[in-house]
């Protein structure tokens, strides 16, 4: 069952193998399958490169951007999700 997930705490979001891998700034890890991603809501300082993005789009999955005060700053949408 996919799920939305939320990043509060400030770190970088990487591929690793088939997963998500988010390591936060204290050194602490989390992995997460790429088949349970439905979307990721981005609510703080995040580093992550454009391997990441492609791996993202290849899966359909949607990176929501908010700023310090969480106000909506943009998204990003895999190509495939915009094709009418």
């Amino acid at each position: 069952m996919k799920q939305s997930y939320y990043l509060y705490k400030s770190g970088r979001i990487q591929r690793k193998d088939n997963t998500l891998e988010i390591v936060y700034k204290d050194n602490t890890k989390k992995s997460i399958p790429i088949e349970r991603v439905d979307d990721i809501y981005v609510m703080t300082e995040f580093d992550f490169n454009t391997t990441l993005l492609n791996f993202l789009g290849k899966y359909g999955i949607s990176v929501h951007f908010f700023n310090y005060y969480g106000f909506y700053t943009g998204t990003y949408y895999p190509k495939e999700a915009l094709n009418y």
